[in-house]
């Protein structure tokens, strides 16, 4: 993210990274429906462990979240693709210190199904929005990102062109070892993702909650 002197160097030599990583996951009703709501057999809360991977590049970054019973859960399996597309804007832009104003749409689709119920939660979703980040680079070996964005759209289910809404809130922590391994960056990241989805009919209202750690490297 800083850009000048043996940044820029590093920039053209190391375009994207790959991330891999794992999550904890709160998946749960959050709708009206009584039937459900008093029920909690009778519907697809969980919370199971999932693995992650996530491919990056300056404007576009692929992330999947996913895991069943191969890797521990009992039985229940939960599975979440995203494409984000993404530009920033600079407020500051100092060699040490910068504020941005980072701007992003996504494309995801969530899957969550459970043994023995009946019902299937499918929905792609729309979403864009916009937030903060703060970049620190104390050294030339060692960097900080902080960010938090909010995102608004819609979410439709299978067969329907539209389904409802759906509101996320994202927060991610990083820190960048620059050139760590063989002259390649190495990342620490943490993430929370909060995501609600308001789905006509009150079915197939749930907030999805991942917490998520992962190591990335730079690649070519």
């Amino acid at each position: 993210m800083f850009s000048v002197g043996n940044q820029e160097k590093e920039r053209r030599a190391f375009s994207s990274t790959v991330h891999l990583g794992y999550s904890d996951v709160n998946f749960k009703y959050v709708g009206d429906n009584p039937a459900i709501k008093d029920n909690p057999d009778q519907s697809l809360s969980m919370e199971p462990s999932l693995l992650h991977v996530r491919y990056n590049t300056p404007s576009v970054s692929i992330q999947l979240i996913g895991g069943n019973t191969i890797i521990g859960n009992e039985n229940e399996s939960l599975v979440r693709l995203g494409v984000e597309l993404g530009t920033q804007s600079y407020l500051l832009r100092k060699k040490r210190l910068q504020f941005i104003i980072p701007f992003r749409v996504e494309t995801a689709i969530t899957a969550a199904t459970k043994e023995g119920y009946g019902q299937r939660f499918y929905q792609t979703a729309f979403s864009g929005g916009f937030g903060g980040i703060i970049a620190m680079k104390p050294t030339n070996f060692f960097s900080i990102y902080t960010e938090a964005t909010k995102w608004y759209g819609f979410s439709n289910s299978a067969g329907n062109f539209f389904g409802g809404y759906t509101d996320q809130f994202k927060t991610k922590a990083t820190i960048h070892l620059n050139r760590l391994i063989r002259g390649r960056g190495v990342y620490f990241s943490y993430e929370n993702l909060l995501q609600n989805f308001n789905i006509r009919g009150i079915d197939f209202d749930y907030e999805s909650r991942v917490f998520l750690f992962s190591i990335g490297i730079d690649i070519q």
